[in-house]
C-alpha cells in the first residue's frame, strides 16, 4: 500500500516548525500568515489520513467476512484505488474490493470498517453540502458557501445532485417509520410525558415542472402545487381563570419544535405527522391540542389523525374571516365597518359564537343571498360562506376556556414554517420536480424538516451516517 514515509512527513512538517517559519512567512501580513499556515497544516493532515489509511490492516484483510451474511468475502481486487472528497481534501487509497459468493454482496471491507460512504463525498463532506443547501436560498449560493467557508468547490448542479440523494435517504428513512406504525408498530416516545404537546399544520405553494391542467400555470409554464408543513412542540401551560376576560393574551410559548413536511396528499401527510408527533410523546402527553386555520382539508386531516386532541381555531385566521366579512358588509374603513367589527370581534373573544354568526347572518341576509356561478369575491358569497365557516368551526373557537387553561391560540409556528421552508424552495425563478416524478422538492422538504428540527436530530442523524455499515469481522 502507499503512504507517507517518515522523511515526507518531516519534510511537511517543516512549515510549521518555529525555526523555519519566521524566515518563510517574514513579508506576509496576518491574513496571509493565517491562510499559509492553515495550508500548511492541511497538507499535514492530508498525509497522515493517507499513511492512516494505507496502514490499516482491514485495507486488505487476509479472511475477510461479509458483513451481511457472515459468509467469505471473495477478494476480486487487492489494491484498487479509490479518490474521496473529504474536509481536509480529495484523498486517494488503495484499498481491496470483493464479493461474496453467497449473497452477492460487494464490499471494500476498509470502507466497511471506517464508514467510509460507497460512492460519492466523504460523510463530513456531504454533512457540509446538505446544510448549505438546506440554508441557502438557491443551491448557486450553497456553492458559493462551500467555497467561501469550507474550501469545497463544486458547481450548483453538483450541490443539488448531492443534497438531493441525502434528502431521499432522510426521507426513505421516514417512509420506513411511517409504514412500520401503520402495520400497528408502537413508536417510541420521549419517556417522561410532557404538560402539552401541541401539533400544527398549513399549506404553502412551490412551484413545480409537471403539466397539470387543473393547476395554475405561471407565464414561464411552471405549475404551482401544494407543499404540507407540519410542526409538533411542547409547551407548559399555566391555567389561569382570570384569563378568560382578559383584553389581552399571550398563552404557553412554543418550547421544543420539530417538522415534517412533504409534497404528498393531506391523508399521507397526516400518518407523517402523527409519527412524529408520538415520537415527541404525543399519547403520552397530559394535554394535547391541534391548531390551524378551518380549511376543509385540515379539518377532515385533524378528524382523520388526532382525534384525541383538543381542536383550536387559530385567532389570527377567525379574525382575519370576521374582517372580510366587515368589508363584504360595508366599504372597507368606513365607520360602519369599523363599527362592526369591532363590536363582532368583541363577540367572539368572549365565546359567543351565536351572537357572531347571528351578526354574520344578518348582513348576509341585507346583502342578498348568492346568486348561481356567482363570483367568490362578492359580498353575497363571502358572508354566505362565513356563516359555515364559523359554525363549522365552533368547537375550536372556545377562546375564553383556551385563555383560562392557558393555551396558546394561535398557529404561527406552522405558518412560520410555511415561510421558512418557503425561503428555501418557493420562487418564481425556482422550478421543482414534483412528488413521484423524480428527485427534488420532496427530498429537499425532508433535508429541510431534519435541519430545521431543534431535538438535535440533526446532529444524530449525521452521527449514526458516519458509523460503520457494519461491524467488520476477520476470521
Amino acid at each position: 500500500m502507499r503512504g507517507v514515509d517518515e522523511q515526507q512527513y518531516l519534510d511537511l512538517c517543516r512549515d510549521v516548525r518555529g525555526g523555519s517559519l519566521y524566515p518563510m512567512t517574514k513579508d506576509m501580513n496576518m491574513a496571509e500568515l493565517v491562510v499559509h499556515i492553515e495550508r500548511s497544516v492541511q497538507r499535514i493532515a492530508h498525509a497522515l489520513l493517507k499513511s492512516r489509511l494505507a496502514e490499516d490492516p482491514r485495507s486488505d484483510p487476509p479472511e475477510p467476512v461479509c458483513c451481511k451474511c457472515q459468509g467469505k468475502l471473495r477478494i476480486q481486487e487487492h489494491a484498487q484505488r479509490r479518490q474521496i472528497n473529504t474536509a481536509i481534501g480529495e484523498i486517494e487509497y488503495w484499498r481491496a474490493y470483493g464479493v461474496c459468493d453467497r449473497c452477492g454482496h460487494t464490499a471494500a471491507p476498509l470502507d466497511e470498517a471506517l464508514g467510509i460512504p460507497s460512492f460519492g463525498p466523504s460523510v463530513e463532506v456531504m454533512r457540509k453540502i446538505s446544510h448549505a443547501a438546506a440554508t441557502a436560498r438557491s443551491f448557486g449560493m450553497a456553492a458559493d458557501i462551500l467555497k467561501e467557508h469550507a474550501g469545497i468547490e463544486m458547481s450548483a448542479k453538483q450541490v443539488r445532485v448531492n443534497s438531493e440523494a441525502e434528502g431521499a435517504r432522510a426521507a426513505a428513512a421516514r417512509a420506513l417509520e411511517v409504514e412500520s406504525f401503520r402495520k400497528g408498530a408502537q413508536i417510541a416516545g420521549p419517556g417522561a410525558a410532557a404538560d402539552l404537546i401541541v401539533v400544527t399544520a398549513d399549506g404553502g405553494r412551490i412551484q413545480t415542472r409537471q403539466s397539470d391542467k387543473d393547476k395554475e400555470d405561471d407565464e414561464k409554464g411552471g405549475v404551482w402545487k401544494e407543499d404540507k408543513v407540519g410542526a409538533v412542540y411542547d409547551a407548559s401551560p399555566r391555567k389561569d381563570p382570570a384569563a378568560r376576560k382578559a383584553p389581552e393574551y399571550d398563552g404557553a410559548k412554543a418550547l421544543m419544535k420539530t417538522y415534517a413536511a412533504t409534497m404528498q396528499s393531506w391523508d399521507e401527510f397526516g400518518y407523517m405527522l402523527r409519527v412524529e408527533a408520538q415520537k415527541r410523546g404525543y399519547m403520552e402527553a397530559k394535554e394535547k391540542l391541534f391548531i390551524s386555520d378551518g380549511a376543509q382539508s385540515l379539518r377532515t386531516f385533524r378528524q382523520d389523525h388526532f382525534r384525541e386532541a383538543t381542536f383550536i381555531l387559530d385567532w389570527y385566521h377567525a379574525v382575519e374571516h370576521l374582517s372580510g366579512c366587515a368589508k363584504a358588509a360595508f366599504a372597507e374603513n368606513t365607520e360602519e365597518y369599523v363599527a362592526w367589527y369591532k363590536r363582532v370581534k368583541k363577540k367572539l373573544w368572549a365565546g359567543n359564537l351565536d351572537g357572531v354568526i347571528e351578526s354574520i347572518e344578518k348582513e348576509s341576509a341585507r346583502v342578498g343571498k348568492p346568486q348561481p356561478k356567482e363570483h367568490e369575491s362578492s359580498p353575497r358569497v363571502i358572508l354566505h360562506r362565513n356563516i359555515g365557516y364559523f359554525s363549522d368551526n365552533r368547537d375550536g373557537m372556545d377562546y375564553p376556556r383556551f385563555r383560562a387553561e392557558g393555551w396558546p391560540i394561535g398557529s404561527g409556528v406552522a405558518e412560520g414554517a410555511v415561510k421558512q421552508f418557503g425561503m428555501r424552495l418557493k420562487g418564481s425563478e425556482k422550478f421543482w420536480n414534483g412528488f413521484g416524478f423524480g428527485p427534488g422538492a420532496e427530498e429537499m422538504l425532508a433535508l429541510c424538516a431534519l435541519h430545521r428540527s431543534e431535538d438535535g436530530r440533526w446532529e444524530e442523524y449525521w452521527r449514526r451516517r458516519a458509523q460503520p455499515s457494519a461491524r467488520h469481522n476477520s476470521r
